[in-house]
């Protein structure tokens, strides 16, 4: 049997050699964007404030067999998510500390539905696909130990595979935000109320038509974004909304690594 005509130019595109510069800078900041979060939370204490105090968890359906670790289990678990994000920093046993991260980070997600986030949910998805994308070939301390794994270029399903991800997260981002309470101003309304202090713009906050400003861009910027950046004329115009709107967040809302996590995504 003959393949279909269309299965060469499908391989020929999705293994075509791009260049690797853009996966290794996902998997820098990645890893120093988790290493960062996991130090937030021995910090804030909130290892023991959201695992180990509470006499009861809201599991996922299914996943109540999933418990916190007794003792200071749950602070050596912490620990050693930090050192796995460092290793997937450096690039350092990639492969197995990109495992350990993902089931790390997977199994401190599933302990409560309670302290359910998107973006951690985002992490979650992100880990588990860096541990097939050869993001360790290049400026890593693997290829420094073998030598022969270094390379410039990565398949182009790698980036692609990144790439759906991230566009993912945007699309649905603008799909939840299509709904009644939303298009009301609400909760937008409330939160900038209470930002007035902002710089510049600050003074404007407590207007409906800035309230709508936000309402409405946030909903275009979020569904429109990722086919804007893959068309070249409206490349560089929507990268700068998109790193406008991440540093906003970031400076708006307290959010944690998430807007600086999607900010070094959407380079991909």
């Amino acid at each position: 049997m003959t393949s279909p005509s269309h299965s060469p130019r499908l391989h020929r595109f999705l293994f075509a050699p791009v260049d690797i510069g853009c996966l290794v800078f996902v998997r820098i900041v990645f890893g120093a964007a988790m290493l960062w979060e996991v130090c937030r939370y021995f910090v804030g204490d909130w290892i023991s404030h959201d695992f180990i105090e509470p006499v009861m968890h809201f599991t996922y359906f299914g996943f109540d067999w999933v418990r916190p670790w007794p003792g200071v289990g749950m602070y050596i678990h912490f620990a050693v998510l930090g050192i796995a994000a460092l290793c997937v920093l450096l690039g350092l046993f990639y492969r197995v500390a990109a495992t350990v991260f993902f089931l790390g980070f997977t199994y401190v997600f599933l302990l409560d539905e309670a302290l359910y986030l998107n973006h951690f949910y985002l992490v979650c998805l992100l880990s588990f696909l860096l541990i097939f994308v050869p993001a360790e070939r290049a400026f890593s301390l693997d290829a420094r130990r073998r030598p022969q794994i270094r390379t410039k270029v990565a398949p182009a399903w790698a980036m692609w595979l990144l790439r759906a991800q991230i566009g993912i997260a945007y699309f649905f981002g603008g799909i939840a935000k299509l709904n009644a309470d939303w298009f009301q101003g609400e909760p937008l309304r409330a939160w900038l109320t209470e930002r007035t202090d902002f710089p510049v713009i600050g003074q404007f906050f407590h207007e409906e038509w800035m309230v709508y400003m936000f309402v409405i861009g946030g909903v275009l910027l979020d569904l429109l974004v990722v086919p804007l950046m893959l068309w070249k004329p409206t490349r560089l115009l929507a990268f700068l909304a998109a790193t406008s709107f991440h540093l906003l967040n970031a400076r708006l809302f307290n959010i944690g690594v998430f807007p600086w996590l999607m900010l070094a995504a959407t380079v991909v």
